[in-house]
């Protein structure tokens, strides 16, 4: 709680003085005045700060980190000059182990407040990244006015960069290039910067209407038309973090393995992320996702491995989910991993369906809060529920949750 009674006015000199309480969604941390919760960016609970009010709502208020009175012993200085203006990290201000220790418990509450559940002893330890820093090997920036870089934390500011702590060697070294093709490209801008972990190659995508592609060779970007299997990859969702999409693919395989599935159908499946790991440990399975161009490579994929017992279906996981309820199909396994939106109308369906296990994957904590509930009320039990930090330093983090049928 906060020993002021009352908020001065957004702007006044007159400073709040606060004790955050625990950090919430977008890694802010939340304080209280009079019960009235106030929202401030980089800092850490149980600290003591001195804020001024940017905004006051009648159900919430923003703050402005202005002094620390009483510093955590887990604070550090932020490696990047930009923080915390820039909207690319939250939690440069925290070490990793409590980076770690923080997003574990905003899971842990976000399950309370909105799945109205406590995973207990089911949620274990967070897996940590290989890499907390120089880990992405895709990223979007945005161009304008000869700035290039993330959009600040608030407001709609681009914080110029010159250098970017979360990407790849690779791409940092790049980046000179990308300022250069975007002041060519001229207007406001938004490019993403990919690394092929395979071959190497580094390509800018111009996002927008009819996306074009540039490739790096000799400290230049050079407009291209990639060959097939590379314009359908660059087309396509990839996890940004290779290693530890690693450690989540393996992780989704021990829990298909152990639950000695036979028949599986993977929903949301991509370019087949988890799909062949999750085949090796199946006798079939029905991987279904909607994007053409997506399935489409998951097929040039499949031809260089032995993976006749999948299939890849072009279709929405509802449309499917539909038919398959329909139809009387039987699964003893399904598997989601849905964007931040999550999968409400699909887990209805999933529960139609009555396969004996679940795998979801999520991205998104409040909406895999509400899905699980979905679930535990019809019937299922939670067994296991493992959060990967997929992203060091910002609030962002990826959650394997393996269910089985009561």
């Amino acid at each position: 709680m906060c020993p002021e009674e009352c908020l001065p006015r957004a702007g006044s000199s007159k400073l709040l003085i606060l004790i955050i309480e625990r950090l919430i969604h977008r890694g802010l941390g939340l304080a209280r005045v009079s019960g009235k919760a106030v929202f401030v960016p980089a800092v850490i609970p149980g600290e003591t700060v001195e804020c001024e009010l940017v905004e006051d709502r009648p159900t919430y208020a923003r703050a402005r980190l202005v002094k620390l009175a009483q510093a955590s012993p887990r604070r550090i200085q932020p490696q990047c000059p930009c923080f915390p203006d820039c909207g690319g990290c939250q939690l440069a201000h925290i070490d990793y182990p409590h980076q770690l220790e923080l997003k574990k418990e905003i899971l842990r509450e976000t399950l309370r407040r909105i799945g109205k559940f406590d995973p207990a002893e089911k949620l274990e330890s967070m897996i940590p990244s290989l890499l907390p820093f120089h880990y992405r090997s895709r990223l979007r920036f945005h161009a304008r006015a000869g700035a290039l870089g993330f959009k600040a934390f608030e407001g709609n500011q681009i914080i110029n960069i010159s250098d970017c702590l979360l990407a790849r060697a690779e791409l940092s070294a790049a980046l000179p290039a990308l300022k250069d093709l975007a002041r060519e490209l001229g207007g406001e801008r938004e490019l993403e910067l990919d690394l092929d972990p395979e071959t190497g190659k580094i390509h800018a995508i111009l996002l927008g209407r009819g996306k074009k592609f540039y490739l790096h060779e000799g400290g230049k970007f050079h407009k291209v038309s990639p060959p097939k299997k590379e314009f359908l990859r660059l087309m396509s969702f990839a996890q940004s973090n290779p290693e530890q999409n690693q450690k989540m693919r393996a992780l989704a395989a021990e829990m298909a393995e152990a639950s000695g599935a036979a028949v599986g159908l993977e929903l949301f499946a991509g370019a087949g992320n988890l799909s062949f790991e999750l085949a090796a440990k199946l006798k079939k399975l029905t991987a279904v996702e909607l994007n053409v161009r997506a399935v489409q490579l998951a097929e040039l994929l499949k031809a260089g491995r032995h993976a006749d017992n999948l299939q890849f279906i072009v279709s929405a996981a509802e449309s499917y989910l539909q038919q398959a309820v329909k139809a009387g199909e039987k699964f003893d396994l399904v598997t989601l991993d849905p964007p931040r939106t999550g999968a409400k109308k699909e887990i209805e369906l999933v529960v139609k369906l009555g396969p004996k296990t679940v795998i979801y994957i999520s991205c998104e904590p409040s909406t895999l809060a509400r899905d699980l509930k979905i679930l535990l009320e019809a019937g299922y039990r939670l067994e296991r529920m493992v959060p990967l930090d997929m992203f060091p330093q910002t609030y962002h983090l990826e959650t394997v949750t393996l269910l089985e049928k009561s």
